[in-house]
């Protein structure tokens, strides 16, 4: 029987927006003491500790909610082998991961390759290593399809027929009948939340998809 005595728990930063691991030790994870977790930017990002002996508590500011979160988790979840995410429960979007730092890795990897695909399936290799946000650009490239395959992209001219161009800090949608450009903004949470909660885009004469703040 292997006893894992470390476990990773990853979480993006809501300052950089990069993805920070800490590596969480059994033995200083039972000390009756509470731990704060922060990002090498200095952004503080969870604080964790030991409510008894077999349970864990994490509290996490969620920048999606506007909330902390607080996550009770057993012995068997925090040093379980392999890999579970943490989620936002009431937007159900993901904000960290826990478990094994390897699985961790090989996922976050993983993310990057759709994240190159994408841009390679839409000619926009330039801006590949200059992407902000590699995490939200692909939920929002996600949602902008799942939009579109229903129809609901076009511009007000009448036309269906948008491209779309990968940017640093956003997808910029263009018309390709009169040329009418519409960018959505791909830089943090708010703007996966902002997008999810549309069931179309109409490309206007403005030149930004502004949110409510």
């Amino acid at each position: 029987m292997v006893i894992h005595t470390v476990t990773t728990m990853a979480l993006y930063c809501p300052r950089c927006g990069k993805l920070q691991k800490h590596d969480i030790s059994r033995f200083s994870a039972n000390q009756p003491f509470q731990r704060e977790l922060y990002c090498s930017c200095g952004q503080w990002q969870a604080s964790f500790s030991s409510a008894c002996r077999r349970q864990y508590l994490l509290r996490i500011p969620c920048t999606v909610c506007q909330s902390h979160h607080i996550i009770c988790l057993d012995s068997k979840q925090f040093w379980r082998a392999q890999m579970e995410k943490i989620y936002c429960g009431q937007e159900n979007l993901e904000i960290g991961f826990i478990g094994d730092r390897k699985i961790i890795e090989h996922t976050i990897a993983d993310h990057k390759r759709e994240i190159d695909n994408a841009i390679r399936e839409m000619d926009s290799d330039e801006y590949g290593e200059n992407i902000e946000n590699p995490r939200v650009m692909l939920e929002i490239l996600n949602r902008v399809h799942d939009i579109a395959e229903k129809g609901g992209v076009y511009c007000q001219c009448g036309s269906a027929a948008v491209e779309i161009v990968v940017l640093p800090n956003g997808v910029e949608l263009v018309c390709a009948q009169c040329g009418t450009r519409l960018l959505v903004p791909a830089q943090d949470e708010q703007d996966i939340l902002y997008l999810a909660a549309m069931d179309s885009i109409e490309l206007m004469s403005q030149c930004h998809l502004h949110r409510k703040h």
